[in-house]
């Protein structure tokens, strides 16, 4: 997949900030219900998206599957007892996936827009860490 130094950048940013809070959070996931907590998680990540991309129904439907999807292929290997270096890799070319999904999902103008809220985001939550 050849992304532009910019997306790279956000990948990497994301890929950090992400293992992060995992470190943190990953705990509570496993000891209570998993699914029910991703799903959850999914649902308010996809009403975020829809009140600032402007979803049609189907693309909310669509987006909400993605990140579920994502999110527990992420949780899987999160938990997992492989090397950090080999776990940072892998959910590099998990979130690069996921950027590519959702481009197939989003208009163009939507995913840059999701890009760039994506990036503010993971910008915010590694000033508070």
């Amino acid at each position: 997949m050849n992304f532009s130094r910019k997306y790279q950048q956000i990948l990497v940013v994301f890929t950090i900030s992400f293992l992060a809070t995992a470190a943190m959070v990953g705990q509570n996931i496993t000891k209570k219900d998993p699914d029910r907590q991703l799903k959850e998680a999914a649902r308010e990540a996809t009403q975020y998206w829809e009140k600032e991309l402007s979803l049609s129904p189907k693309q909310a439907t669509l987006m909400e599957k993605k990140i579920l999807e994502f999110a527990i292929k992420k949780n899987k290997l999160i938990q997992s007892k492989m090397r950090e270096e080999a776990k940072t890799e892998r959910l590099k070319r998990l979130q690069e996936l996921e950027y590519k999904d959702m481009r197939d999902i989003l208009t163009h103008p939507q995913y840059e827009r999701y890009l760039a809220l994506s990036k503010e985001r993971i910008r915010k939550q590694n000033r508070k860490q």
